[in-house]
């Protein structure tokens, strides 16, 4: 029987941690893009300065 309770209190906490994991997910995607886009400030800095 309290295998079957605990089930039943499962999905109160599931979401939570879903709608955590979603927002990780977000802000993991937005660091990637900013890591992408200070690599091309990056890049253009380098070929700049090298460049003259």
């Amino acid at each position: 029987m309290k295998d079957i309770e605990e089930k039943q209190e499962l999905p109160s906490w599931h979401r939570k941690s879903q709608k955590a994991y979603r927002i990780n997910r977000v802000i993991i995607i937005l660091q990637m893009v900013a890591a992408f886009v200070l690599a091309g400030v990056i890049w253009f800095g380098v070929d700049k300065v090298i460049g003259h």
